[in-house]
């Protein structure tokens, strides 16, 4: 896309922003950004907006603004939200965070599922941060993975080029040698990156996996199709990814992140400083299985289940009704 041509979009987007603002100057003004979005990031959305609008009993404009994985978007809006004054900045993520964490210092931000600590915190000052995480070790991760299919030895980890995923591919790359798993890791940029590389996956690849990356996420099916294909499964990170294609995972709710925002939020809005707040840490974890996804990947629900059985996990189909 020209420069041109993304400055004036850009542009559009941050007028109708302003236009949308509401009439009362008093009702607090909550601005939620989405790096991309996609149905984990909606399940956050609606988990915070719902819970926030009952336990705080007086009107309050929500405002939520896709960034369209664009920096240069995203910086733009925290920084419109911030010049108008928002009441509470609510970044989803951690790049979003951070990035907000850079550019707001007056305004309390409420930070959903990012991987911050109490130490990050207490380098600010002024401290303006509370926090939601929703962080799962990687060696979980694998454990479960090794233990549905102890026979996989070539997982492709598929993965975009966002700054705090470097980390977390490390991070489980190393864990699986522990296992006598040889993690690939292959990055895709963008979407149309992301076509390219599973048609490259290595011959020798017996699974993909991915780990809770916005840009990967939101093209879950086509890594579903290279899945069927291949007759391998896809495993993620997310209940989201599921809900939209993959086979299974283990994680956490994605509204009870939202749910969990909310209730800082409102702690925030009767007057308690955000610093002041204790984390709200996610750690149930549950196992989310698409039958439908499995089937088309010939896998064996028995597996899952009976690993999950073996951890202490719960079960959810995310094609039925039905819990476990």
């Amino acid at each position: 896309m020209k420069p041109f041509i993304k400055h004036c979009i850009i542009l559009l987007i941050l007028t109708g922003l302003m236009a949308c603002q509401p009439e009362k100057s008093s009702q607090p003004k909550i601005g939620i950004i989405v790096p991309l979005e996609h149905t984990a990031m909606k399940e956050i959305v609606a988990g915070f907006s719902e819970t926030l609008t009952n336990l705080y009993h007086q009107p309050v404009y929500i405002k939520v603004a896709n960034a369209q994985s664009d920096n240069n978007l995203q910086r733009a809006i925290i920084q419109q939200m911030r010049d108008e004054n928002y009441t509470m900045i609510v970044p989803i993520g951690t790049g979003a965070t951070e990035m907000s964490l850079a550019i707001v210092h007056n305004q309390p931000i409420v930070s959903l599922a990012a991987k911050l600590s109490e130490h990050d915190r207490e380098q600010r000052n002024p401290c303006n941060v509370a926090l939601v995480r929703d962080e799962i070790s990687s060696k979980k991760i694998i454990e479960f993975i090794h233990a549905v299919y102890p026979t996989i030895k070539n997982i492709a980890l598929i993965h975009s080029a966002a700054d705090k995923v470097f980390p977390e591919v490390n991070e489980t790359i190393s864990i699986g040698k522990q296992y006598g798993i040889t993690i690939t890791h292959i990055m895709a940029a963008t979407l149309p990156e992301l076509t390219s590389s599973v048609q490259s996956l290595p011959r020798e690849t017996q699974a993909i996996f991915i780990l809770k990356d916005s840009l990967i996420v939101s093209g879950i099916s086509t890594l579903a199709k290279a899945a069927s294909e291949r007759h391998i499964p896809l495993i993620t990170s997310d209940q989201g990814s599921v809900q939209d294609g993959a086979g299974f995972a283990l994680g956490v709710h994605e509204k009870e992140i939202g749910v969990a925002g909310a209730k800082l939020a409102s702690e925030i809005l009767l007057g308690k400083p955000a610093c002041a707040l204790p984390i709200a840490e996610m750690k149930t974890l549950t196992v989310f299985i698409n039958k439908k996804a499995l089937f088309g990947e010939t896998q064996n629900e028995k597996l899952i289940s009976d690993a999950a059985a073996k951890f202490g996990y719960k079960i959810e189909f995310t094609d039925s009704t039905k819990k476990v």
